[in-house]
């Protein structure tokens, strides 16, 4: 135990050594705040203007568009810098919020507030994609991309406590408008923290399709895969060939039917059951994120954990045991506490189903996967908002609380063996990928080929001060730098510096030369290696490689970084398309 905690303690101590990482993790916690919070106020001021049923209407009117709109907005999330996509989204986010605001102190009627609630939440749909497809690029390890997973989960967690809390506080202080104005403010503090992340280029372009194309997998030509369009036909095509994805999606989907649920019933428990006003509804769903809060002694424990389908399951058998409790028991603190025990297990199941998928989801379409889900969480929240409706007009209260923990049971009965198969299958290296996405040399191959090279890639600890490669000696290995810094020197003269996202070590594999420099860790860092074999291999089946690693020779060449001109990159083997390799 002593020595787990050891590694996850270092995990997290790396991983808050990352300064984009800890930009990107603060923007994405206000948001978290001002989407928890901004939902429960319009429940509140949907459920005064006309009851139980208003309040499944504002779900529905903001659920609805982002499960049709979902899909194509991945898709283009996809095509463009998941960094800039993340900051627009927070940008529409603190404008359609602040309209909101606006509606609700000039006493606007609700029907304006149901035409302007879809925009938040559209809004807020763009976000978790594109941080989806943006943390593979930004952390350095596989285990830093899981406690990454795990601190956005305690920043869900803060955020289901602070969002509620902060949102009953302000609507019985000062009524809903001021309310929506904070979480607008938060959403635009965000804008300013990610405006300065530059992260990866887009995960699809006109160069990957080409790559793609050469590599006989079966894509469209550029300009077809250009659309959007055609990107959702491709992101759900992929979707429904990988059944470990589409298991996860499912179990997700029911999932939010639960959250679905349980937001409408603490508007009807605080108001209608336990008495407790109108910020009653903010105060059980604070009871939610302290449970989830308190998932984070659960989920630190994750980290570096191969089989998650188990805590899978179980997280979210307990989470429906809880629900259905309620049923049996009135009673304030016993509810708190029940509620607090959903939030919980259901923090561990969210965060588990999540690191699941992005173990799993295309590579070249993380974006597009993470609209799919939240096309389909979106779709069971609406879901959960329906079935507490039709289940209270059947059977009251009681049978609202219980029906997601029968519906739970089938569901899990009827997935057990793909559940069991999910870890075994999951085990894309999406870290790998994306940082050899950020290599010349590597950008323009198309998925397989480069999921190929990155499963050949083998990790190295490199201590400050050590010899990577000396000058003069054979070359055997070509090296990808993900954390740290290296300086080049020849002779004891510094020739430049390289760090993440830099490669060395390709002069002498494609050359046949001697290593032309030396290269000094000059800090601790960690390199990803690749044998020259693998290297040759992959630059003789792939016309944009050859020549991408030709142009990286040609600029050390003119910076003075190889000795005399050795000759051109030879010809390494035939190419796909006929041209020389």
């Amino acid at each position: 135990m002593t020595e787990r905690l050891q590694i996850v303690f270092s995990v997290f101590r790396s991983a808050f050594g990352n300064s984009t990482l800890r930009q990107v993790g603060t923007a994405y916690a206000l948001f978290s705040v001002a989407e928890f919070g901004i939902w429960l106020v319009l429940l509140v001021i949907a459920y005064e203007h006309g009851g139980p049923t208003a309040s499944m209407t504002m779900v529905l009117v903001q659920l609805v568009p982002c499960i049709v709109i979902g899909p194509f907005i991945g898709a283009f999330a996809d095509r463009h810098r998941p960094s800039r996509v993340l900051g627009a989204g927070y940008g529409l986010q603190a404008l359609s919020m602040a309209g909101v605001a606006a509606a609700v102190a000039v006493g606007a009627p609700l029907l304006v507030v149901y035409l302007l609630a879809p925009l938040t939440a559209l809004s807020m749909t763009v976000t978790r994609p594109a941080q989806a497809s943006l943390l593979p690029a930004i952390v350095r390890t596989p285990d830093e991309l899981t406690a990454a997973n795990v601190m956005a989960g305690w920043t869900e967690g803060a955020a289901s406590l602070v969002g509620p809390a902060m949102a009953g506080v302000l609507l019985a202080l000062s009524g809903p408008a001021p309310a929506v104005a904070t979480m607008a403010g938060m959403s635009a503090v965000s804008v300013l923290l990610v405006a300065g992340v530059v992260g990866p280029a887009a995960a699809v372009s006109a160069d990957a399709a080409d790559g793609a194309e050469a590599d006989g997998d079966g894509a469209e030509p550029p300009d077809a895969r250009s659309s959007v369009g055609s990107g959702v036909r491709s992101n759900l095509a992929a979707t429904a060939r990988n059944p470990q994805v589409c298991v996860l999606l499912v179990l997700h989907a029911f999932y939010y039917v639960l959250i679905g649920s349980l937001d409408l019933l603490c508007v009807i428990l605080a108001l209608t059951v336990l008495h407790l006003g109108q910020g009653g509804a903010g105060y059980l769903n604070a009871a939610l994120g302290a449970g989830a809060l308190l998932a984070g002694l659960v989920t630190a424990f994750l980290v570096g954990r191969r089989h998650l389908s188990r805590t899978l399951t179980l997280s979210l058998v307990v989470a429906v045991a809880a629900l259905a409790l309620i049923a049996g028991i009135a009673q304030v603190a016993v509810v708190y506490v029940l509620i607090a025990t959903v939030g919980l297990a259901g923090t561990v199941f969210d965060i588990t189903g999540r690191t699941l998928l992005q173990r799993a989801a295309p590579p070249d379409a993380i974006a597009g996967s993470f609209a799919i889900f939240e096309a389909m969480t979106d779709f069971g929240l609406a879901s959960g908002a329906v079935l507490v409706r039709v289940a209270i007009a059947v059977g009251g209260v009681r049978a609202a609380l219980v029906a997601p923990a029968v519906l739970a049971a089938v569901l899990i009965v009827a997935l057990w063996r793909r559940l069991s198969r999910i870890d075994a299958s999951a085990t894309i290296p999406q870290v790998e990928i994306q940082l050899l996405r950020s290599l010349p040399i590597f950008a323009a191959l198309g998925p397989p080929s480069l999921e190929g090279v990155a499963r050949e890639l083998e990790p190295v600890q490199v201590p400050a001060g050590t010899v990577v490669i000396a000058e003069g000696e054979p070359g055997s290995l070509y090296y990808a730098v993900a954390d740290g810094r290296f300086d080049i020197t020849r002779g004891g003269r510094l020739l430049g510096t390289v760090g993440r996202g830099d490669g060395f070590g390709e002069i002498a594999l494609v050359r046949d030369v001697p290593r032309q420099a030396t290269v000094t860790a000059a800090t601790d860092a960690l390199v990803f290696s690749l044998d020259k074999a693998h290297f040759v291999q992959t630059l003789s089946g792939h016309a944009s490689a050859a020549s991408a690693v030709g142009g990286v020779v040609d600029r050390h060449l003119a910076s003075g970084q190889i000795l005399g001109d050795p000759g051109p990159v030879p010809e390494l083997g035939p190419d796909p398309e006929g041209t020389p390799g």
